[in-house]
């Protein structure tokens, strides 16, 4: 009979050392998993902060293209009036030179 309850015994501290470390194990994987769903939260903030900065880039890159087609115009135009005037002031060499 004193067999059976030491058998018991060592069996009830069996279990209750398995539920410590479940209980222990339990613990670590709570912490583990707030750890997790704060890097989630993080990311998520990045996700939407980067987002936006793309938005951003995204328009800036818009404004500058319209620019640059604006600088384009502007300076095939001066090219032009450039062009118009290397042709009046060789007509007027000419002249100068038919004088």
């Amino acid at each position: 009979h004193e067999a059976k309850v030491k058998e018991l015994e060592v069996e009830v501290t069996n279990i209750n050392n398995t539920l410590k470390k479940m209980e222990a194990a339990e613990g670590l994987q709570g912490e583990r998993e707030e750890k997790l769903e704060g890097n989630i939260r993080d990311l998520e903030a990045a996700k939407a902060d980067l987002s936006i900065r793309a938005e951003n880039a995204e328009r800036q890159i818009q404004v500058l293209e319209e620019n640059i087609l604006k600088l384009e115009s502007d300076l095939e135009k001066e090219q032009e009036a450039h062009s118009a005037t290397k042709e009046e002031l060789a007509a007027v060499n000419a002249e100068i030179d038919d004088i």
